[in-house]
């Protein structure tokens, strides 16, 4: 009895965490929510677009937007080791990143429910290249 009782307790302990860890996988957020999140492994990166981008100095920057989630981030292609990409959004958000290896990089993200943001890429951190429009 006592091995069916420790059983019993152990998958209702399963039943009870499943759907938690089900929850935290899809990696939802809205709005303010977002603000400083990963875009990556969110259902966000899922239905992103490029809603605006420009391209300078053999750079493409890119403000890229989820509807579902309702949040920007900025990407930067094309970049060389120490350059920038940041966003901002009307209400003072702010996030940046520097491409440490490689050519591209993104932010992290901002909230854009109900207000506007935009990306803008820098050159060796201190020179502006451009920023896309406001969206």
């Amino acid at each position: 009895m006592v091995g069916l009782s420790s059983a019993a307790l152990l998958l209702g302990t399963i039943a009870f965490t499943a759907p938690a860890a089900e929850a935290s996988a899809t990696g939802t957020c809205y709005g303010s929510s977002c603000t400083g999140v990963e875009p990556n492994g969110t259902t966000c990166a899922s239905d992103a677009i490029t809603a605006k981008q420009v391209t300078s100095g053999g750079r493409t920057i890119q403000l890229r937007y989820s509807p579902s989630c309702r949040a920007a981030w900025g990407k930067i292609t094309g970049a060389s080791v120490g350059d920038w990409i940041s966003v901002s959004n009307s209400s003072g958000a702010y996030e940046e990143r520097r491409v440490n290896s490689g050519s591209d990089q993104h932010t992290v993200m901002v909230n854009d429910a109900g207000i506007t943001s935009s990306a803008c890429g820098f050159r060796n951190e201190t020179t502006l290249l451009a920023c896309t429009g406001s969206y």
